[in-house]
């Protein structure tokens, strides 16, 4: 049962939702079956590429209030916090994934064409830190949670080498997505009547200027079942 935190002041919102669905399971099927239910399941929790790529790095307010190791560390608070939140609503089995090399984007290799078009070394250097910053809450809360099973996922050392080296994943191009230049492009303008869609995606990395083709997400899924959630099978 995958629960997903993809940007912090929506979290509450999410954790409501989850409250609701706990209700209707137990309604549906009593407590103790609810209870099994819910310590068996997988929890599946993402957190802050959104928050740094589209909330700190573009909205001043954001930035004048926290510098980037303050803001690393008010996201994985909160992180935390939703963790042990679940952690008392029952969840037991929980995965969360780290940041991926969020410079090399292709929204961020284009805004940085001044430079060549290369990652952007100040953003991947971001993610590796709060990836380190997860993995000591990880630490944390398994010694402080009885019973808890908490795994990171981090999708930042495979699709980095995806990324330098696509021809051993088999694609051609991983630095412009599928759809148009990565200059503005999101998935829900890329299909089959936008003239800058491309005509076979497995060739990309990347579907748009965020998000991976469906062949690399298959390429990072596979890993994550293979290393983080290997303990869970």
């Amino acid at each position: 049962m995958p629960n997903g935190l993809a940007v912090c002041n929506t979290s509450w919102k999410e954790m409501e939702y989850y409250k609701e669905y706990q209700e209707k399971l137990r309604g549906y099927i009593g407590n103790e079956k609810a209870n099994e239910v819910l310590g068996e399941a997988l929890y599946l929790i993402s957190i802050g590429t959104n928050d740094f790529l589209e909330n700190y790095y573009i909205l001043p307010k954001r930035s004048s209030e926290y510098s980037v190791e303050e803001y690393q560390i008010f996201l994985a608070g909160i992180a935390e916090n939703f963790i042990t939140e679940l952690y008392q609503l029952g969840a037991r089995k929980i995965c969360i994934s780290g940041l991926p090399p969020m410079g090399c984007l292709p929204l961020e290799r284009t805004t940085n064409m001044f430079n060549g078009s290369d990652c952007v070394e100040e953003y991947n250097d971001v993610a590796k830190d709060f990836n380190g910053q997860l993995q000591e809450m990880v630490m944390k809360l398994n010694k402080e949670l009885p019973g808890i099973q908490l795994v990171l996922s981090s999708p930042y050392d495979i699709l980095l080498e995806t990324i330098q080296d696509p021809n051993k994943f088999g694609f051609e191009d991983a630095e412009t997505a599928c759809c148009g230049t990565g200059l503005l492009e999101m998935g829900y303008m890329c299909n089959t009547i936008n003239p800058f869609t491309c005509s076979d995606a497995s060739k990309y990395v990347f579907w748009d200027s965020f998000h991976p083709t469906e062949k690399a997400n298959g390429i990072l899924a596979d890993n994550v079942v293979k290393t983080s959630l290997a303990q869970f099978l």
